[in-house]
């Protein structure tokens, strides 16, 4: 069924495979090469030969044959004794062991590191008595690089039983001597060694860990934990990770980077909205499965945007962006991806698609920082189909290309309607403060135009966030503000009307475009310009493409404001309390404007003007109480919460043709009498109240053991008998290494874990109330019967996992498999056997949906040579399965089991979950065929015949797996990094080429007319005759057009230069210059579209491509500059 479609920029067919096996390759290679750098590190051998020769020396030699330098500490040269030596391949610590035996100095190796400092090289801890009397209070400070104190810091004397613990100041004192190395380990953060030089107060920076051995991660709640703490799989990304690429929607930077996640562009244009889906379609709801994002700890209200209309898929316009794409991508810190249940149950019924935690930045403790960038790229349709340049049309006039072959061929190439794309994004930000008062301020202006005329995107970005310390540190106050104002224009999706690209596609193959850029045209009869389009609306309300974009506009604006303030008291040094408070603030306003002689099926005479206003606002609050406890080897760390979360939507539409005076387009001149004249109002409010709480217990830090519960009383089911939902959760992790004591350079850190989790999605507002609709100034029913019983959707999800690292942490691999199964779904389903007052639709609890996979995040970061190498390889697996829908009463009454529901349909295409199969189920009807299967062809006309009576089973829209690989290359200032990622498995449908085929403009029209015909039963049918049947779009045959979604692409390239502080004379801090591409090219590809774009971010509706604005292709570059 599937087509062979191999754009021209593609590898052949084959190559998928060809493709698939190299990156399997490289992994393997990759892991080899580590293993072979690792070995080869911790194993060199060295030859010296030397006679009385200077310390210093011969530590010059040793840097010169290991590649490892010296860090000299004191007077240890002056101190040290000549060096005779001679040893030929002998492994270095052996060497250093023999250079050192009778010196004054101790050495310790740390990474590619010698440290050489005073003192014998004896691992005694015992004192002599001059040492002894050589003891002094020895008082520091401990800090993180950002300049803010760290509490609760290990110090310890090294090689003695003396140590020490900070303050909440990050103060600590301790007996050492001069000479003396502390040792300074705290979790999250690399463990360092600093020597005592003389009495001064020693202030030690700790930096925080990159091997993620004991890295500290965001995790529900905004709580920072240690990674190695943890039950369940949390994936953190750096802000570095999002913002090296240009794009509208940042979220579009993390395809191919979080294991677990389906991520979908959205085919809006420049600043859409971006699907998101973590570990599988879960709910048949059509808004219940995208992720929850949660910024600073607070829940973010991501709306989408309502459109002056009813948006579908025939209706190419009213699309619009959605709330998290207005973040300032350059204020973002970290993000956290918690993708499974068991992490996100502490957020409730939001959270059941996973949750994206995002923190922001704030200022930096006794530090000033300015940074300015500027980033352009430049856009270009990524994959389009192909079109025929033979043929014309098949007579004067006529908007077809089934005409004669023409004397030259066509020079007109729809790729030429684009236009290059640009999005031009500056900012600059300021960072300062001291130990008690930290700012963070910043401003960012985004200008851009998509790849079709007139689609533009302005925003402007402004942030204000204050941290604040009291009462000798004991509270601590951190007050935000974010404005956004936005407008965008003419976000177009798919769909024939309003759609620029359906004239575009099909206009006649020997016409010429540029006749029609002069769109109108002056009519003396109405005493102003027209459209000019003399082909007329061909049945799907076809116009001027250059009409389309310039006098049918579509605009958003948006103003938005978010206030932001948390305080945090600690009562005393086991014991605190945290209050976080949220309002934010949407106002829109979307318009519509056609103009006069825009086609009648879409507007007036004279006109047509639509206008919403919606505001939305969110109101929460919450207090969270941490208590810690310690005793020996045990303790214990618990949370206890509630949350107050008030959501509220109004909205009030008006619209309608113009009455009197064409083209003005206030409220006051649209025609109350049109029948296209509607008034509709709309509010929604909900709201949810929780108490939570959540325990770990550990046992020598190595052991975990989490247990959480939290209990939401929702509006949605506030007529129902089951008012409130409560979600448990239960996890266990243990570090193997550390609780068997293995101390191994090959496996130095492993850790298996899991968890068990419910979470609970309530019904959607009102869906347990009657319900009216108002419309017009006409009241009406809703005519569902509501049931009082009424359950939230549910989930169980089930998770192990190994995490571990290899090869003294030079690689790095998680492992996690999950399964899930999500019942008491909504549906509602027509009862016409009750009869009388009971009959009509009922509303009902049934439905079961199970999800299984694996996540797989393989990495490494090391060095070949001067070169320092990283690498990550992320696998997501999903396997998603209906195992029932619902019951109806039959005719006895008994209840008949359903096994499929049309979820969506547009005329060939079907999206139909169905017992046994998937969410993502696609049906597509054929052709009439006799009972032996044969197509049945009229044995005089040789015409074909469409059945729209059977619908069989194309695939699904989800994949099978994806996997990507990302690396990148740093020599000294020069950094070369790539993404290749490839999604394996999933069909799609397009009604694009099946149109394109019937106007005869596609190369496979003209092919088949080349042969004569299209071969059906070993017989020629005629072309035109053929294709005017097979491709008729959304009323022809949706089987010939099913294609592959496999795709295998090159995402991302990057290469930047950093310019270091003494390249300006240390007047800079810094500068980086680089260039960016995305979408560069597709190894593999056979559909004529994109297969990761998508027209909506909801659950239906995927998989089909109905003139869906091509995905982009963007080269750029940025600057940035640090003061």
């Amino acid at each position: 069924m599937y087509k062979n479609y191999t754009p021209k920029c593609a590898l052949p067919n084959r190559c998928v495979n060809k493709v698939l096996q190299i990156m399997r390759l490289t992994t393997l290679m990759l892991i080899a090469s580590f293993i072979h750098v690792s070995a080869a590190s911790l194993a060199q051998k060295i030859s010296l030969t030397e006679k009385g020769s200077s310390l210093k020396k011969v530590c010059k030699n040793i840097s010169l044959q290991t590649g490892y330098s010296f860090i000299i500490s004191g007077s240890v040269y002056k101190q040290s004794k000549p060096v005779t030596i001679m040893v030929k391949n002998t492994e270095l610590p052996e060497v250093l062991d023999m250079i050192f035996k009778d010196q004054p100095v101790r050495y310790q190796l740390q990474d590619k590191t010698i440290v050489l400092s005073v003192g014998q090289t004896d691992n005694s801890a015992a004192e002599s008595p001059k040492t002894q009397l050589r003891q002094q209070k020895i008082t520091g400070k401990i800090t993180d690089e950002k300049g803010l104190p760290l509490v609760g810091v290990t110090i310890k004397v090294k090689n003695t039983t003396k140590g020490a613990v900070s303050d909440v100041n990050g103060h600590f004192i301790i007996d050492a001597t001069i000479g003396d190395v502390l040792v300074v380990s705290y979790v999250g953060f690399v463990a360092t060694e600093y020597t005592i030089k003389d009495q001064s107060p020693v202030n030690i920076v700790l930096q925080e860990a990159k091997n993620e051995l004991n890295a500290v991660v965001v995790t529900a709640l905004g709580i920072k934990r240690s990674a190695k703490a943890l039950t369940y799989n949390v994936q953190e990304l750096k802000g570095n990770d999002i913002n090296a690429q240009n794009d509208g929607n940042f979220v579009n930077n993390l395809i191919g980077k979080v294991a677990g996640a389906t991520i979908n562009t959205s085919a809006t244009g420049i600043g859409g909205s971006a699907r998101v889906v973590l570990r599988g379609t879960k709910s048949l709801n059509d808004s219940k499965n995208n992720a929850l994002y949660v910024v600073d700890g607070v829940p973010l209200f991501n709306f989408n945007g309502a459109g002056t209309g009813v948006p579908g898929v025939f209706d190419g316009a009213n699309a619009s962006s959605d709330g998290i794409s207005q973040l300032n991508p350059d204020d973002i810190e970290s993000l956290s991806v918690l993708t499974g249940p068991a992490a996100a149950a502490l957020y409730g019924s939001n959270a059941s698609g996973g949750v994206i935690l995002i923190t922001t930045k704030k200022g930096i403790a006794n530090k000033t920082n300015v940074s300015l960038s500027s980033s352009t790229s430049f856009f270009s349709p990524f994959v389009l189909p192909r079109f025929q340049n033979t043929y014309g049309a098949s007579s004067p006039g006529a908007f077809d290309s089934w005409g004669a072959k023409l004397s030259t061929p066509s020079t007109y190439n729809p790729k030429d309607f684009f236009q290059t794309g640009m999005y031009l994004d500056n900012s600059v930000s300021l960072s300062t403060g001291t130990e008690k008062n930290q700012t963070y301020i910043s401003a960012a202006k985004t200008n851009g135009s998509g790849i079709i005329p007139n689609n533009k995107l302005d925003r402007l970005n402004l942030t204000l966030r204050n941290t604040a310390n009291f009462f000798n540190d004991k509270l601590q106050m951190d007050l935000g503000v974010m404005y956004v104002k936005q407008n965008d224009q003419n976000l177009i999706t798919q769909g024939l009307y309003n759609n620029p690209l359906v004239s575009a596609y099909l206009l006649p193959r020997d016409e010429d475009i540029a006749k029609y850029q002069l769109y109108e045209r002056y009519d003396a009869t109405r005493n102003f310009k027209t459209q000019f389009w003399p082909y007329g609306s061909q049945g799907y309300a076809m116009q001027n493409p250059y009409w389309i974009v310039n006098r049918d506009i579509y605009t958003n604006q948006t103003s938005r404001y978010l206030l932001n303030a948390t305080a945090k008291y600690t009562i005393n040094n086991w014991l605190n309390v945290v209050s976080r408070a949220k309002y934010d603030n949407t106002q829109l306003v979307n318009e519509t404007k056609n103009s006069a002689s825009t086609t009648t099926e879409l507007a007036g005479v004279n006109g047509l003007y639509a206008i919403n206003n919606t505001s939305q606002y969110q109101t929460y609050v919450d207090v969270l109480l941490n208590a810690t406890h310690k005793i020996k080897d045990f303790s214990v760390n618990a949370f206890l919460g509630a949350s107050y979360d008030n959501r509220q939507r109004t909205s009030n539409y008006f619209g309608g043709d113009l009455a009197t005076i064409p083209n003005f387009f206030i409220t006051s001149n649209v025609d109350l009498g049109s029948p296209r004249t509607k008034i509709i109002p709309g509010f929604n409010r909900t709201q949810n109240q929780a108490v939570y709480g959540t325990t770990q217990f550990a046992y020598k830090n190595s052991l975990f053991l989490d247990v959480t519960g939290r209990n939401d009383w929702n509006s949605g089911l506030s007529r129902s008998t089951n008012v409130s939902l409560f979600y448990p959760s239960v996890g266990l992790s243990g570090v193997i290494t550390d609780l068997f004591n293995i101390s191994s350079k090959t496996l130095p850190y492993l850790k298996v874990r899991g968890s068990y989790s419910e979470v609970g999605t309530p019904p959607d507002a009102y869906l347990t109330n009657p319900n009216y609709l108002f419309s017009n100034y006409t009241v009406s029913t809703e005519g569902i019967r509501v049931i009082n019983t009424l359950q939230p959707e549910r989930t169980k999800s089930y998770e192990a996992g190994v995490n571990a690292r290899l090869f003294n942490g030079i690689i790095t691999l998680d492992v996690t498999v999950y399964k899930s199964s999500t019942y008491n779904q909504i549906f509602d389903y027509q009862d016409d056997v009750a009869g009388g007052n009971n009959s009509g639709k009922v509303r009902v609890n049934a439905g079961r949906v199970d999800n299984k996979g694996m996540e797989v995040n393989l990495g490494a970061n090391t060095t070949v040579g001067p070169v320092k190498w990283t690498s990550n390889v992320v696998f997501s697996l999903n396997r998603n399965k209906i195992r029932e829908l619902y019951s109806k009463p039959g005719a006895n009454g008994k209840l008949i089991p359903q096994d499929s529901v049309i979820a969506a349909t547009l005329g060939n295409y079907q999206q139909r979950p169905t017992v046994g199969g998937t969410t993502g189920d696609i049906y597509v009807n054929t052709l009439k065929t006799d009972e032996y299967g044969y197509i049945v062809v009229d044995p005089r006309t040789r015409q074909v015949f469409a059945d729209n009576n059977n619908y069989i089973y194309a695939g699904t829209a989800d994949p099978r797996y994806n996997i990507a690989m990302r690396n990148n290359f740093t020599y000294k200032g020069v950094s070369l990094g790539f993404l290749v990622d490839a999604r394996i498995g999933g069909v799609g449908v397009s009604a694009t080429q099946a149109l394109m085929d019937r106007y005869g403009v596609s190369e496979a029209s003209a092919e088949a007319r080349e042969a004569g015909g299209v071969s059906i039963n070993g017989g020629l049918v005629p072309a035109k005759d053929y294709y005017a049947v097979a491709g008729g779009g959304a009323t022809g045959i949706g089987a010939p057009y099913v294609y592959s979604a496999t795709n295998v692409r090159l995402r991302e390239a990057t290469l930047s230069y950093h310019f270091p502080a003494s390249f300006f004379s240390n007047k800079l801090k810094g500068a980086t210059l680089g260039l960016t591409g995305k979408n560069l090219f597709m190894f593999y590809n056979k559909a004529p579209f994109d297969p990761e774009s998508t027209a909506s971010t909801g659950t239906f509706y995927q998989g089909i491509d109905m003139f869906r604005q091509p995905s982009y292709r963007s080269i750029g570059f940025n600057v940035s500059v640090q003061f």
